[in-house]
């Protein structure tokens, strides 16, 4: 009951985005119209609906082409007031869980740009070295033989 709490919250922000949202999933749809994932995919099947099929062999369905063939769900038009409030209740428990989980995952991906600039920064520092680094001059020394055969000079 909580998943279908947060897929109509999320079918509220979609409503409001749904201008910047080009393509939508099944799942997606099915929140956007207000129909089952399995009556969009025989849509699809029948050619009444167009979707591009994906490699993993999901679909997304252009929300022009969505909108054209089903119109748009009114979003709590057809649930009484304490329904509404009892499904969002559950979500904002769920809503609460996921604001720390992605607090948590922001905390880990600093640590990561950090640690990523350290390591920038010492592979910099190396090529610097290798660049800036003058060898001392070698004299070659000759060896005994050359002494006893040519004298010392």
């Amino acid at each position: 009951m909580a998943v279908r709490a947060i897929l109509r919250t999320d079918a509220n922000a979609m409503t409001c985005n749904r201008a910047h949202t080009v393509k939508f999933t099944l799942t997606q749809a099915a929140i956007e119209t207000g129909k089952d994932r399995s009556t969009l995919y025989r849509a699809i099947k029948k050619g009444k609906l167009s979707g591009e099929l994906q490699a993993d062999n999901s679909y997304l369905i252009d929300s022009s082409e969505l909108f054209r063939v089903y119109p748009t769900k009114q979003v709590g038009s057809a649930t009484p007031q304490g329904a509404q409030v009892a499904l969002q209740q559950p979500a904002q428990g769920a809503q609460g869980e996921l604001i720390d989980a992605l607090k948590a995952q922001i905390d880990l991906l600093k640590d990561q740009v950090t640690r990523e600039r350290e390591q920038a920064d010492h592979w910099r520092n190396q090529a610097t070295m290798l660049l800036t680094h003058q060898p001392e001059q070698v004299t070659p020394t000759r060896s005994r033989l050359y002494e006893k055969l040519f004298g010392k000079k």
